[in-house]
């Protein structure tokens, strides 16, 4: 589509509030960790069950939930994954114990592995390429602004009305899209009726997968998954064991987090299609030298000044989460438009991946060290090393993205 469709912001506003909807309960986890090591009596490496145990259901369903994006089309995945997340966020909710709990989280990351695909596809079938850096861009900057709200709202409910109320509203806002935003999204239906005979001719289309430059890229994910694990993980234990803040404060913290990832999605977003748009691999090695910058400086030294603190935090938000929506145009363009939501798929299981490892790395590192500083220092070490591989592997990589499809 060269031009684009002509009501494709209005769309992308409404994938985007629903992405930013599926955020506040997905990623309102996080900063109710203080809380829940509370509720339950969690140790210091039980708190790395939490998060992957969402991720874990992307590891095993991102790529099928590729494939439905691609088959049924972006409305019916996406609204169907949130309908999922909802189900299994309010069902944690009322769990009797850690185990249970976890099980329900499970269940709620299944829903939302289907959600990222549908997304990219979304932005495939509706933007033309020069667009595509931004809309990805005002998309992630949903799934960030969800988190930063969350941030911001979920300790104070936790605080007040206790753990479960708080993960009850999780639920409630992911709920929220599934009927609004169902009418609004018909035209995404005449794009299933456009691509069906084709995806059915070549439904087995794997070809990507034997591709070095495509594989190093997914490995690239994963490394990332784990530095953005470190931050969504154990920044707000690491804000109150190491730094001295409440719960309140952590949260605080964890927005500051959010905010900059969310504001550096969108410029990075933006840049990418008028600066180094055959060349998008270079903003990726951008992020990740903040990440190596952020991590040493908490390697380094306690800042517990909080306006300090929350600075280092935004920072830490660019390195952290400023690279997924650069990551995602990538794998959508190495797809095409016929392999978009099942290249976002792989994008995404390769970070699951990543958010699966990174917490539990960090959990050990930090258990068998008994620092921050250490764990810290070590992710600074895997920072550097997506540093080097974009910049050495990244021209291979975005001649990938440029084939013709």
């Amino acid at each position: 589509m060269t031009e684009g469709h002509a009501r494709r912001w209005l769309l992308l506003t409404v994938l985007t509030t629903s992405y930013g909807a599926g955020a506040f309960g997905m990623l309102g986890i996080s900063p109710l960790t203080p809380s829940l090591v509370e509720g339950f009596g969690l140790t210091r490496l039980q708190v790395a069950f939490i998060v992957p145990s969402i991720y874990l259901g992307g590891l095993f369903f991102s790529l099928p939930g590729g494939r439905l994006a691609d088959r049924l089309g972006v409305r019916r995945s996406l609204l169907g994954g949130l309908a999922l997340g909802a189900l299994g966020l309010t069902a944690a909710a009322a769990a009797p114990g850690f185990v249970a709990f976890l099980v329900f989280l499970f269940l709620a990351g299944c829903g939302w592995s289907i959600v990222n695909p549908a997304l990219g596809k979304g932005i495939m079938d509706v933007f033309p390429m020069r667009e595509r850096g931004m809309a990805m861009g005002v998309k992630q900057m949903g799934l960030t602004l969800g988190a930063l709200v969350a941030a911001l709202a979920l300790p104070l409910i936790a605080t007040t009305l206790g753990w479960r109320a708080a993960i009850l509203a999780c639920g409630v806002v992911v709920a929220m899209p599934v009927l609004a935003a169902w009418p609004v999204l018909a035209p995404f239906e005449a794009a299933v009726a456009h691509t069906g005979a084709r995806q059915r001719r070549h439904a087995a289309d794997w070809a990507w997968a034997r591709r070095p430059a495509v594989l190093v890229f997914f490995g690239g994910g994963l490394l990332l998954g784990m530095v953005q694990a470190a931050v969504l993980s154990y920044l707000p234990l690491y804000c109150v064991q190491a730094l001295g803040f409440d719960k309140i404060g952590a949260g605080f913290l964890v927005a500051c987090s959010q905010a900059g990832g969310a504001a550096s999605r969108l410029v990075l977003g933006a840049a990418s299609d008028r600066w180094l748009t055959g060349r998008r691999s270079v903003w990726l090695a951008l992020t990740s030298v903040l990440a190596v910058a952020i991590f040493a400086v908490y390697a380094a030294w306690s800042v517990a000044w909080a306006p300090a603190a929350g600075a280092l935090a935004f920072v830490a938000g660019v390195g952290a989460y400023g690279w997924v929506g650069i990551f995602f145009v990538i794998s959508a363009e190495v797809g095409g438009s016929r392999q978009a939501g099942l290249l976002s798929g792989m994008a995404f299981a390769s970070i699951v991946m990543g958010l699966l490892i990174g917490p539990t790395v960090f959990g050990l590192l930090l258990v068998s060290a008994d620092s921050y500083r250490a764990a810290w220092a070590a992710f600074a070490g895997i920072a550097t090393l997506v540093t080097l591989t974009a910049l050495l592997a990244g021209p291979a990589i975005d001649r990938e993205s440029a084939r013709p499809r």
